[in-house]
């Protein structure tokens, strides 16, 4: 087995893994770089193989940083397969159409405001390219379901030298824990297990890790949170509720950076609770985020993957954990700035959840300065990011073409992370039978390194590696 990690190796960012098992060349996630905009551009400008060369996409989650890249397969020739839970197929339609609407847009800005730069930043794709992408997936269920393998590609003589499984990694809606299993003309197998982005045990709305039942001899790990333990989830309502009472004591406006997919869900599940608990004021509450709402629309669309939890509590009353009467879906431009000069305390949450873009920053451009407002911080936040920025504490920054000071309270809210914590981590991996060779990605550096070490000191037989992007192993 050989693979090479084209990116999501040495950063959190980029996902591409080519796998190369039994003959067969298989790319797990095909992601879009994120961080400082110049850098990502130069990074997603062109793919680091040739996309002919591919013969399948094997999909973990809809997120950008692991599908962003898949039109710019199809551009380049790519003729396979991408294979998908239905979940996920639907998101990630709308994840690629606001990539493309993203990249028009600040092509448009650029041009008008005559940068040097605009002849760098024409989109990468269009939605025509979106379109032709699309009619590539292939819907794959969970092992749960059907406990069968799938074929990722038959050949001549009517045999899938590769099959894969999905498990439920408990991410976001539609994730998946992958198993590919090569077998060679011999009849020998080797098997590759790959997490994507593994999710936490207790979350809201999403059942929890699945383990997998195969042997395998490698593990691709995520490492986003390899060297730290999350508080536990029970505390994110809690902490959630405090931040708002604080907010409101001052009058202020609480502003929420917050991804579209998955965290703005979250926290519309546990605004709900917290509303019909009469533990917060029934305050307007509004998702400026088109994106954010469409995806909604796609959880509504997929409850069978919601968790027994969600159901107990919503379903038995009829009601729908995901939209309450005090909630306010943003539609227009136009109806996002009217909020600016809206009276009194509200809350909105708005993308991008790093603040780099879209209608988050005129929400912070207008309250970051004003003591009595709130930020409130969700999710990682990746070097070169205005969130990052905001995280370690900077006084002045720049939003826009415009620099302000920061007087706003900025709190975290850790206990929301869907990424599994240091000792989860572990946990998955020791439940991974027979396993000899593990590769830690999608972390940065300290993170990765401190997950290395606790792995090493548990269990001396395995050897685990950092890889670095292009990066090659042979296993």
């Amino acid at each position: 087995m050989k693979i090479t990690f084209y990116g999501g190796a040495g950063g959190v960012t980029g996902s591409k893994h080519l796998v190369e098992m039994a003959g067969k060349r298989i790319l797990l996630d095909c992601g879009f770089f994120q961080g400082h905009r110049r850098e990502a551009r130069e990074l997603n400008m062109k793919l680091p193989f040739d996309p002919v060369s591919v013969d399948a996409v094997v999909l973990s989650h809809a997120h950008l940083d692991h599908c962003g890249m898949l039109p710019m397969m199809v551009k380049g020739g790519f003729k396979g397969n991408v294979y998908a839970t239905a979940g996920t197929r639907d998101v990630a339609e709308w994840i690629m159409k606001d990539a493309a609407h993203v990249q028009t847009q600040d092509a448009e800005h650029l041009r008008r405001q005559r940068s040097q730069g605009a002849s760098l930043a024409e989109p990468l794709y269009t939605f025509d390219d979106i379109e032709q992408t699309l009619t590539r997936f292939v819907e794959v269920p969970y092992a749960r379901n059907t406990g069968e393998w799938f074929d990722v590609q038959v050949g001549a003589n009517g045999r899938s030298p590769v099959q894969l499984k999905f498990y439920d990694a408990g991410h976001i809606l539609g994730s998946a824990v992958t198993v590919l299993e090569g077998r060679m003309e011999s009849n020998r197998t080797e098997c590759l297990v790959y997490t994507g982005d593994l999710g936490r045990r207790g979350a809201p709305l999403i059942p929890d890790p699945e383990y997998v039942h195969e042997s395998a001899d490698v593990l691709l790990s995520e490492s986003t949170y390899g060297d730290r333990v999350h508080a536990d989830f029970a505390r994110a309502k809690e902490r959630l509720k405090t931040v708002i009472l604080d907010t409101l004591s001052r009058q202020g406006k609480l502003i929420v950076p917050a991804f579209a997919l998955g965290r703005t869900q979250e926290l519309l599940y546990l605004l709900h609770r917290l509303t019909d608990e009469k533990e917060i004021p029934r305050i307007p509450v509004f998702v400026d985020s088109p994106l954010a709402d469409r995806i909604t629309e796609v959880y509504k669309n997929h409850t069978d993957d919601f968790d027994n939890e969600t159901w107990a509590e919503f379903g038995a009353r009829g009601d729908e954990p995901l939209v309450f009467r005090n909630l306010t879906l943003v539609k227009t431009v136009e109806e996002s700035k009217r909020l600016n000069d809206m009276l009194g305390s509200f809350l909105v949450i708005a993308g991008s959840g790093m603040c780099e873009h879209g209608r988050i920053q005129h929400h912070l451009a207008r309250a970051i300065s004003d003591p009595r407002n709130t930020v409130l911080i969700t999710g990682f936040q990746a070097v070169d990011t205005l969130g990052r920025r905001l995280v370690e504490g900077e006084r002045r920054v720049r939003i826009y073409d415009g620099f302000y000071d920061v007087r706003a309270r900025i709190e975290k809210l850790n206990e929301l992370s869907a990424h599994a914590d240091r000792d989860e981590l572990l946990d998955y991996a020791e439940h991974v039978r027979g396993l000899k060779n593990i590769f830690l990605v999608h972390g940065e550096h300290a993170q990765a390194m401190g997950l290395k070490t606790l792995l090493e000191e548990k269990h001396k037989e395995w050897k685990v590696q950092i890889p670095e992007r292009d990066q090659m192993f042979m296993v």
